[in-house]
């Protein structure tokens, strides 16, 4: 076997042989990561016959197959597309049919220019340069045809940048759902809660209320997954947040009243509620017992209520498939990648699962398109956008996988390489999207969870932005650092993000943090994505410039979810957490706090210069207080304030690198809605109106 071969293959199959890491030190990928990655691609590699097979068949796969899948269109503008047709059918008469979004057919005549032949592992082909009209925005179907031979395509005509940015300024605050508690929640914040915090924050003069992902989880089977950015799907919501007495059904069924009114409901009600944790599969368990005598109440009623919940079926077919999924793990209870071949293909039968834990799937995920629905209204009512999250991958046992299967690579899993922070790289565990089988589908997959969370934000922020571009994959059994990164299509991803993003009059903002290449951010610029703004990355030691000033297209925050809170930052907390965890050091601790200082002192003395602070030796809330009035004074769109920074909370919400290690995504807020809402010291750090 050649090594410069299987490099070859590797490059002509968007699998990339070194890159460059945090520290700009090339790493190279080995022959047995590559080869492997490969096989998850579908491309034989195994042996130096598979090699040359493969290379044969990938130099002339784009000839093969004549056009490429999709083809972006920018609205408004000519588009040249390459057709590659068998020397044979050279002089046939090409008929080109535009099969447009809406119905309409147009047979075009093109202009068309035809560079020559070309010999390809001894086939020859013709390349001819086909020259399309302006065409209006859309997803649209082109036919080419030459003689009996035809070509298919995707077309997706939209504009150059995601939906423009708001007239104003505005500031928002970030809490994640499940720690917005009150004294009426059970023990986690539910819509309602969030409901009353966006109404708060809207006579605030606040215009976002941020949320982490609300997505569907998994609570029970095959596993209790608490994390956010693990859904067992991206096209349905988290039950999990659903408010029970809200239910319409609560005040007519008696024995659910009567079930949560019991001296053992109310004691586990009095834990939930007390715990500074969430136990997601006891609080679960609890409330699921209500919700299945809700349901069975619901279905045994004939009322004006199923009328409604018959056309959220009707209209949502995908629901159904979804329900009798939920409904196999729970008779199951185990992973769909140990089912009976039959329904690990994808093949559900009346039998397999109980047919009404079926129906309570579907019933409370009505439910919970109901309450956010009722929650997105309420907040525009009062002047608050919803800001959401799209993770960046699934939970590998989730449904999207089972049903998408061809979406996805299943011999790998999408991570990082070794950085700064994690010098063995990291393995986030979901299987990556395949990069040529979305194209081939017209990214089908990939529309319907954009579509699902833009009918319901007016702000989404895309987890891991540079996942348009290229993805590090980790070979199945493989260590997080023996992975490299494979290219995905960029231009067409951000042609289907901005065509929605206008269609749905939704905002788009890249987290574009970590290891970004120029590439990306640069692309970002051309395509109107609002960029991140985190201030601990934006630090310098020198004081006149001890802060970098944010872009104008910009999301500016102190943090994120990911992240020290404001005050462990400041007070180098972080830094001690990464000793135990063994990311730094004695020697590299040490040096980090002499950095750290000199970073603190710089800020203090640059807030001075810029009048945003006076005192001489200013405290943790009154800096605090300074940089948020600095940003909000800044060039920046968007303020996002951690409602956590304005206590002064000393605990993040997520460790990233850790799993059982640290109680992530499970800690209440410190301090309930009523306190929030009642606390003039916080007021008085808010940004002013």
């Amino acid at each position: 076997m050649s090594l410069r071969e299987l490099q070859r293959l590797a490059e002509l199959n968007g699998v990339q042989t070194f890159y460059l890491d945090a520290a700009n030190k090339q790493r190279t990928a080995s022959p047995e990561a590559l080869s492997n990655l490969l096989k998850a691609l579908g491309v034989p590699a195994g042996n130096g016959k598979e090699i040359k097979e493969s290379l044969r068949a990938s130099r002339l796969r784009p000839f093969r197959r004549g056009i490429e899948p999709v083809i972006v269109c920018r609205e408004k503008e000519e588009t040249k597309f390459v057709l590659h047709l068998p020397a044979k059918l050279a002089q046939k008469r090409l008929r080109t049919l535009i099969r447009f979004e809406g119905g309409r057919e147009e047979v075009l005549i093109p202009k068309m220019r035809t560079p020559g032949m070309r010999e390809v592992e001894n086939e020859r082909f013709a390349t001819k340069e086909i020259l399309l009209p302006r065409l209006p925005p859309g997803y649209h179907k082109l036919e080419v045809s030459a003689g009996d031979t035809g070509y298919r395509a995707q077309i997706l005509s939209a504009p150059v940048r995601s939906y423009p940015a708001s007239e104003k300024k505005s500031w928002g605050a970030f809490l994640p759902m499940y720690a917005a508690h009150s004294k009426e929640s059970w023990g986690a914040g539910n819509f309602s809660d969030w409901e009353r915090l966006s109404r708060w924050l809207g006579s605030e003069g606040a215009g976002v209320a941020a949320a982490l992902p609300l997505l569907s989880a998994f609570l029970d089977y095959p596993v209790c997954e608490p994390s956010p950015y693990s859904p067992a799907s991206r096209l349905f919501w988290n039950e999990f947040y659903i408010d029970v007495t809200r239910v319409p059904e609560f005040a007519l069924c008696r024995e659910a009243r009567a079930m949560v009114a019991s001296r053992s409901f109310q004691k586990d009600l009095r834990n939930f509620r007390r715990s500074e944790m969430i136990d997601y599969s006891a609080q679960w368990k609890a409330r699921r017992k209500v919700f299945e005598l809700l349901a069975k109440y619901f279905f045994s009623e004939d009322s004006a209520r199923r009328a409604e919940f018959n056309l959220f079926v009707h209209g949502r077919p995908e629901v159904n498939d979804y329900a009798a999924f939920r409904a196999a793990c729970d008779t199951l209870k185990t992973s769909w990648h140990n089912w009976p071949q039959r329904m690990r293909a994808g093949r559900l039968r009346a039998g397999d699962y109980d047919e009404f834990t079926r129906k309570f799937h579907l019933y409370i995920q009505w439910l919970a398109h109901s309450q956010i629905d009722e929650l997105v209204r309420d907040g525009e009512k009062h002047g608050v956008r919803l800001y959401l999250d799209l993770p960046l991958g699934v939970n590998p046992d989730g449904y999207d996988v089972w049903r998408e299967r061809d979406s996805f690579a299943l011999e790998a899993s999408a991570g990082a390489p070794p950085d700064l922070f994690f010098s063995r790289g990291q393995d986030w565990g979901f299987a990556p999207l395949h990069p040529q089988r979305i194209r081939e589908s017209g990214y089908r997959h990939v529309l319907a969870y954009l579509r699902f969370q833009m009918s319901r934000t007016r702000m989404l922020r895309i987890d891991h932005v540079m996942g348009l571009h290229r993805l590090y994959w980790v070979p199945r059994g493989f260590g997080p650092a023996q992975g490299t990164y494979v290219n995905y299509a960029a231009e067409e991803w951000h042609a289907i993000f901005n065509l929605e993003s206008h269609r749905h009059q939704t905002l788009l903002v890249g987290e574009n943090l970590g290891t970004v290449p120029p590439a990306v951010n640069e692309s970002m610029e051309r395509h109107g994505l609002r960029k991140m703004y985190v201030l601990p990355f934006e630090e310098r030691p020198n004081p006149k410039a001890a802060l970098a000033p944010p872009p104008a297209l910009s999301v500016a925050s102190l943090n994120t979810h990911d992240m020290p809170t404001f005050v462990a930052h400041w007070r180098g907390d972080d830094l001690a957490e990464r000793i135990k965890l063994g990311l730094l050091s004695p020697g590299d601790l040490k040096r980090e706090r002499q950095h750290r200082e000199k970073l603190k002192i710089a800020v203090i003395r640059f807030l001075k210069a810029e009048g945003f602070l006076k005192s001489q030796k200013p405290s943790v809330r009154e800096v605090l207080r300074a940089v948020l009035a600095w940003l909000r004074a800044s060039r920046a769109e968007t303020l996002l304030v951690n409602l956590e920074d304005l206590w002064l909370e000393e605990r993040p919400q997520n460790v990233p690198g850790t799993t059982t290690e640290r109680p992530n995504w499970r800690r209440k807020a410190r301090l309930t809605l009523e306190q929030i809402m009642a606390g003039k010291r916080l007021r008085k750090l808010l940004p002013p109106r």
